[in-house]
């Protein structure tokens, strides 16, 4: 443990005897298998409405628990829990520092300190308020603040606050609709439920600036120096893919990555990225007969990042092959913005993206791209999305889709979110059927520094085009703790829960899907 670390929990140990009595003495049930210590206080932590801040080291490498305690005090529980005779508690408030019994003598008694080092879990879902529909990716952000995540594709989410962000604001986000803010320390439990209010406005609340959309396209890409940051930052990233063959998954991996990302203006700079944390599971079932690998992962996220890397749609080298239609007005995060539609002109040798701009009417902002290639045209594709082929299977694309949005702090717009889903068509020439493919690739930036920004050693780093699935990593559920992620979709879960039950995890020795 680091001199200033030790030092600022040795400061936390003033409590009020009081608070301790009173903390210590409530009673809570508890009712857990097979768990962890680190676990087991998450869930003391939803029971007794309190939090726990402790040095993860101290309980490395310890056995699973089964605990069943009814009706006992917070104080016993702990006991049963963490008999270390070494180890005590000490309250400061709804706070309890767990920390060794020679750390705790001569300890000089501060007035009131907050351990910023202690966490808020809150998780939930949002949906529309009409209609009950669940909202996929929208944005969660604490005003003002790098601390974020977004929704799954059923609405859901999950984020972790830090005690020093309890007096903070969440801000709840998504386009067409009305901002929804919560105080934090407003909130009575820790499962929320956030109904989000559809937002209409009409052309007269807007001054469009130009009837030609490519003109606002062009304004959009000029204002890049104003409204993204000039200086590199270090991005705190969640990242996750998967592969799936005839809708059954074969292979789930997730990952937290530090992220050193470039200036926008250095357009051509690559971005050092170095895994905090991974891990990932394989359905050995399936693995089989094919043999070839998909192109994606971190490279393609950190390439969705189109203000960075402008594709044709946005570069005036090429836009004049397209054809751009403002085909709506709507808002996110309670400004206007316009969306415009672009599409590749016919009869083009190559084929070209189209989709969506999201651009905010006010500062010409891109907020966010929904994009694509047309489907009549994939299999022209195909050798752009396979690293590595074979003679005996042909692999033809039928889907390819990709999202990226920005979220605005304090003026300036960051790498918010960026999604890729790609759909293959595969024939071995030993089979008789053809098996379906999908994978997508995803990441969410979850913390920003802006200050202070730390440019880690190459050697430190992989290479953003690492194929994570080659890597030895096996999946475990405890694994995340308090870093920030993207709830899996109810059908990753239940994907997840059946290889588990029934596989064993290994990790792949090939170089390729099977």
């Amino acid at each position: 443990m680091k001199k200033h670390t030790v030092l600022f929990i040795l400061l936390l140990l003033c409590f009020n005897i009081n608070a301790q009595t009173n903390l210590l003495d409530k009673k809570i049930n508890l009712n857990l298998s097979e768990t962890t210590i680190e676990n087991a206080l998450d869930s003391i932590e939803q029971k007794a409405q309190c939090y726990f801040t402790y040095n993860a080291d101290l309980f490395k490498d310890r056995k699973p628990l089964d605990i069943n305690i009814k009706s006992e005090k917070l104080s016993s529980v702990l006991r049963k829990l963490i008999p270390d005779k070494d180890l005590n508690f000490h309250v400061t408030k709804k706070h309890i520092v767990i920390v060794p019994v020679k750390e705790t003598l001569n300890v000089p008694a501060p007035k009131e300190i907050i351990p910023y080092i202690s966490y808020r879990k809150l998780a939930g879902i949002v949906t529309d308020q009409n209609s009950k529909e669940a909202l996929p990716y929208a944005s969660i952000g604490i005003r003002g603040k790098h601390v974020g995540t977004i929704t799954n594709l059923d609405g859901e989410f999950s984020l972790s606050i830090s005690s020093e962000n309890l007096n903070d604001t969440l801000v709840f986000s998504y386009v067409g609709y009305q901002n929804k803010e919560i105080v934090v320390s407003h909130l009575k439990n820790n499962q929320i439920e956030v109904e989000l209010k559809e937002d209409f406005i009409s052309l007269q609340e807007v001054i469009i600036r130009n009837n030609d959309p490519l003109v606002l396209v062009r304004a959009a890409v000029n204002n890049i120096y104003k409204n993204y940051p000039q200086k590199s930052t270090n991005l705190t990233s969640f990242y996750r893919e998967s592969v799936m063959k005839n809708n059954k998954y074969m292979i789930y991996l997730e990952s937290v990555l530090d992220i050193y990302k470039n200036s926008y203006s250095q357009q051509n700079a690559l971005e050092r990225v170095k895994v905090f944390k991974s891990r990932k599971i394989y359905d050995v079932t399936r693995l089989d007969t094919i043999s070839f690998r998909l192109k994606g992962g971190i490279q393609g996220c950190l390439q969705l990042d189109i203000v960075k890397n402008l594709p044709e749609f946005l570069n005036e080298e090429y836009t004049h092959l397209y054809n751009y239609r403002l085909v709506d007005i709507s808002t996110y995060n309670n400004r206007s913005v316009y969306i415009i539609e672009f599409k590749p002109k016919p009869k083009l040798s190559e084929p070209l993206l189209e989709g969506r701009l999201f651009i905010e009417t006010t500062n010409l902002a891109i907020i966010r791209a929904e994009f694509g290639y047309e489907k009549y045209r994939l299999n022209e594709l195909k050798d752009r999305f396979i690293v590595k082929g074979s003679s005996k299977t042909k692999a033809k694309p039928t889907m390819v889709n990709y999202v990226v949005s920005y979220r605005d702090i304090n003026g300036k717009y960051y790498l918010n979110h960026t999604l890729g889903n790609l759909k293959f068509k595969v024939k071995n020439k030993k089979k008789l059927f053809s098996s379906y493919f999908s994978t997508s690739f995803e990441m969410a930036t979850t913390n920003i520094k802006s200050e202070d920004v730390v440019r880690f050693k190459y050697r430190e780093s992989i290479p953003p085009t690492t194929i994570f699935s080659n890597h030895r990593t096996t999946y475990d559920p405890t694994f995340w703790g308090k870093s920030n992620f993207i709830k899996p979709e109810e059908s990753i879960q239940d994907a997840l829960k059946r290889i588990n039950n029934s596989m064993q995890q290994i990790a792949l020795g090939k170089s390729g899907l099977n």
